[in-house]
């Protein structure tokens, strides 16, 4: 009787924190659903990590190598020098509300990547999955904790992981069937010939034992991208049950399909999924000796990866069609983020013109908008911190999120679909032992080797204080023949500038713009608003003036600037 009753309080017990687990998942869940919710509207919290970032850069290098082992078009994709020029990674933090890893590296890979043609199919299927997910917050919601469970793969993309698979080799079972015939001759043999038998069967346990260790310290590595895919493939299940209505049909169709190529991998992988997982109770650690003593986890596991090395492009092709979910709903938050934002109209070949009305920066919090209509090239001039280089910025992003998510942070936005290149933010390479101007002049070079190759696409480049790191008649003097030059072979170039002699040296080629300054009251206030036209403030030396400089050499130094623009000449 006090058996029972001790089994009962165990069992009570048991009970009790099985339930109080399940209310605490549950409470957890509500707690993060509402979060989700409240957060629709906001730009996310915080920025993206460094290891984050390696693992996401990680899978875009092997989606990439796997286009171009499988002989397909590589997209032309924005390159390390445009991507770091407009600080793109800051970008994809502001749009990044994605829970998943194959979400978060998917939403990157659109970004790397912006379509050069007009797949009108495409284009209009993925509208309408981003409009979907505006309007539907259930559905929206429901995706998005599924996505959650699925959630990151830990410090590597699965790209990496299978790629550390496919080094392992195929895995024989040869060994581990060996070790449980041991086992079984050595306890047959106790009871034909007990003195040699036991100490058959300790030699067989010691054996096998040490054999799993071994073994188990190769498998265990590979147990999180195991787990990491079996709750992709479970988010895949719950996906197709969200829902999600005929907008996604085509969608569905496809994921269903990749998916069925995996039934029955969970009854292999739920064993594998245990391997580094620790448990106190007495049953548990029995069970613990029999896997030590039968290897039988480990022949599942070497039968998970033979599935998995044999479907590795097929289990990234399941994470491409997850992800592009969480993608979607991260760019429908990234929308509701916005103060405003528009679809952009995009021609192939068509449209000689970029037009954007009220374009702004999304990293900006209160961002003065401004529009153009060009046909042509765009010189810029101005004083420091008038805002050339967040103008250039914001016409470059929103061409890249025209051509990648189908949102630009503008009224509206039209033009063609351009291959786009930066000579912006450039430093000097210590590594290299490259001067500041000789990693800007091949920045430049790389853009008009762009331009000579057969691409049928136009080339949108731009191009921040050009040549700056070198001397002023030798910078006036090649920049013009540079700008000319790219004028010339059809790019179209947006240019800032210092240099007011090449608003005059080039005003054929290009369409001159300026951002102006008020000094008030020692102060300096830039309206950042485009204006057309060349500049004809200076406020260089004002803000020596400001700064406190002695009044001589304020007074000396704005003489001769004057001078040198009335008679072209320096004079002492």
């Amino acid at each position: 009787m006090e058996i029972i009753i001790v089994l009962l309080i165990i069992y009570a017990v048991f009970l009790y924190v099985m339930i109080r687990g399940a209310h605490e998942e549950k409470k957890r869940k509500q707690k993060y659903r509402a979060y989700l919710k409240q957060l629709y509207g906001a730009f996310p919290e915080t920025g993206q990590e460094a290891g984050e970032l390696a693992r996401i850069e990680s899978g875009f290098r092997h989606a990439m190598d796997r286009q171009d082992a499988d002989k397909k078009a590589v997209a032309d994709m924005i390159d390390d020098i445009t991507w770091n020029d407009l600080d793109m990674n800051g970008i994809f933090a502001r749009m990044n509300f994605t829970q998943s890893s194959a979400g978060e590296e998917l939403l990157y890979r659109m970004l790397r990547c912006p379509a050069l043609s007009d797949d009108a199919h495409a284009k209009r299927e993925f509208g309408r999955h981003i409009s979907y997910m505006e309007t539907d917050e259930k559905v929206r919601l429901d995706a998005l904790m599924l996505l959650d469970e699925m959630g990151k793969s830990g410090t590597y993309a699965l790209a990496d992981y299978l790629d550390h698979i496919n080094g392992l080799g195929k895995r024989s079972n040869a060994k581990h069937y060996l070790c449980i015939f041991l086992l079984i001759a050595a306890v047959v043999s106790v009871f034909a010939y007990p003195s040699f038998g036991v100490a058959l069967l300790i030699a067989a346990a010691c054996f096998n034992i040490v054999t799993y260790v071994n073994e188990k310290g190769i498998a265990s590595t590979y147990v999180t991208a195991f787990a990491y895919i079996m709750r992709m493939l479970e988010c895949a299940d719950g996906v197709a049950g969200l829902g999600l209505g005929a907008a996604f049909s085509e969608y569905l169709g496809g994921l269903k399909e990749k998916r069925a190529q995996f039934q029955g991998l969970e009854k292999s992988a739920g064993m594998v999924l245990k391997l580094n997982s620790a448990t106190g109770s007495a049953g548990g650690i029995l069970f613990d000796y029999v896997k030590m003593l039968t290897h039988i986890d480990l022949i599942r596991f070497n039968k998970v990866m033979g599935i998995v090395r044999q479907h590795g492009r097929e289990l990234l092709t399941i994470a491409d069609c997850v992800g592009y979910l969480d993608a979607v709903i991260s760019i429908a938050y990234f929308r509701a983020a916005l103060p405003y934002f528009c679809t952009p109209v995009l021609a192939n070949g068509k449209n000689d013109t970029l037009v954007i009305k009220d374009g702004f920066h999304p990293c900006i919090e209160q961002p003065v908008a401004n529009s153009i209509c060009q046909q042509r090239g765009m010189l810029i001039t101005g004083s420091n911190a008038s805002g050339k280089s967040t103008f250039l910025k914001t016409v470059a992003v929103n061409a890249i999120l025209a051509q990648s998510i189908h949102t630009c942070c503008a009224k509206s936005y039209s033009g063609n679909y351009y291959r786009i290149y930066s000579s912006m933010s450039l430093r000097d390479s210590l590594e290299n032992g490259e001067s500041y101007y000789m990693v800007e002049i091949k920045a430049i070079k790389r853009i008009v080797d762009a331009a000579l190759s057969d691409s049928q696409n136009p080339l949108l480049c731009f191009v921040d204080e050009v040549l700056r790191g070198t001397n002023t008649v030798e910078r006036i003097a090649a920049s013009v023949q540079i700008l000319k030059k790219l004028s010339r072979q059809g790019i179209f170039c947006f240019a800032a500038t210092h240099d007011i002699e090449l608003t005059h040296l080039l005003d054929r080629e290009f369409d001159n713009f300026h951002f102006e300054e008020e000094v008030r009251d020692g102060d300096v206030l830039f309206s950042y608003r485009l204006l057309k036209g060349r500049a004809h403030t200076r406020n260089a030396i004002r803000l020596l003036e400001i700064i406190g400089f002695s009044e001589d050499i304020i007074k000396e130094a704005d003489e001769m600037a004057g001078s040198f623009l009335r008679t072209g000449e320096w004079s002492v």
